[in-house]
Parts: structure tokens; sequence; C-alpha cells
């Protein structure tokens, strides 16, 4: 049955998209316990195993209407980016008032230098994630739960990162940005856009650290 309030296409995804969610927390783990090299390149190859997982069991993952949408007037587009920065503000302000120590940016960045893991996050990670969690997760979980529905499974999806690194304080943060781009993906149904707010989270994060 359709959900109502379904903001995506009407079809009905087949029950193999399920099977790249499923292995989400597993390969997780591997990645994050037993890194044989730098962090954030064997993340972004565990990234690129899942989306070719769930390109064959999603065939209009990487069409032209999953990804670009220009039915929204880009004003409003130039709005939501305004509204990312706007929202992270008090998000890294709350943050830090339960640890001194900058622990996103620290799990990002790991021992590599600042400009190859910003390089490598706006390059690989950033379109990565929101093919995965927003285009390919949220947009067909929305069938099954509903926009808000499809927003919240997503972003818990999202939060299995913090899970699988042992962080309450990174889950809840994961959670907190998941449903931000969420909401705001719902709205644009634009990846594109969803990738412009991530990296904009990147480079708060940076210049911001929390």
């Amino acid at each position: 049955m359709v959900k109502l309030d379904n903001p995506y296409a009407f079809y009905r995804p087949s029950w193999k998209v399920f099977i790249p969610m499923l292995l989400l927390y597993p390969l997780l783990r591997w990645v994050i316990h037993y890194t044989y090299f730098s962090f954030l390149y064997q993340y972004s190859i565990a990234l690129l195993i899942l989306i070719i997982i769930a390109q064959h069991v999603d065939e209009k993952l990487f069409t032209r209407d999953r990804i670009f949408s220009f039915d929204f007037p880009f004003e409003k587009k130039i709005f939501y980016l305004f509204v990312m920065i706007i929202v992270l503000i008090p998000v890294r302000n709350i943050a830090i008032q339960f640890t001194s120590t900058p622990q996103l940016l620290n799990f990002y960045q790991g021992n590599i230098k600042s400009l190859e893991s910003i390089l490598i996050m706006v390059a690989v990670i950033a379109p990565c994630e929101e093919l995965f969690f927003r285009g390919f997760i949220q947009y067909n979980l929305s069938f099954f739960l509903g926009k808000y529905g499809g927003i919240i499974a997503a972003a818990l999806l999202y939060s299995i990162t913090g899970i699988a690194a042992h962080s309450l304080y990174l889950s809840v943060l994961f959670f907190i940005i998941g449903i931000i781009i969420g909401l705001i993906y719902s709205r644009v149904k634009s990846l594109v856009q969803a990738v412009l707010l991530h990296i904009i989270t990147i480079i708060f994060m940076y210049l911001f650290p929390f």
C-alpha cells in the first residue's frame, strides 16, 4: 500500500532494497574496527560497495529524475542552503556542551592532513553518503513509511555509523544531521542539493569543530 504522503515516485520497491541496509552495520563494523589503512579511504570503499549493491537492486538509482530536480525554484534552493548553515550553529553549540573534544571532526579526519581529508569528504564521502542514505534509503522507505517515516528511518540508519563506533555522541549527531538534510531533501527532491548541504556541514565542521 502506498503511503499518501510519500513525496517520491509511486512504485513498489522490491524486497531486495533491504539487502544493502542489512549489510550496512557489519560493513561499518569492519571499516571502523579493522582499518588496514586510512579510515577515510576504507570508509569510501565501503560506501562504494553499498552503492554498487544498491544499484543492482534499484535500477533507477542513477537516473536523471532521481539525482536532479528542476521543478523547485532556484531561490528556494538557495534559501535552504542558508537554512542549513543557520541550523548547524545551535547544533554545534549544543554538541560542544557534552564534550570539549571535537569528536565528529576527529572521527572523519583521523591521522590524515586536513586538506586531504576535506578533499576526500567533498569529492567522495558527501556524494556517496547522500546517494545511499537519501537517494536510495529515504527514497525507497518513503513508499512503506511515508514522508516523515522515510526521513526518520534513513536518519536512524545513518546514525548506525556512530553505533558501530560505540559512540552515543556521534550516533546522535549523525541522526540530527540526517534528519535536517532528509527534511530538506524531501522538499527539493534533488540529490545535488543534498550533497551541497552535506558539503556545507563538512566545511562548518572544519571551521567550527564539534
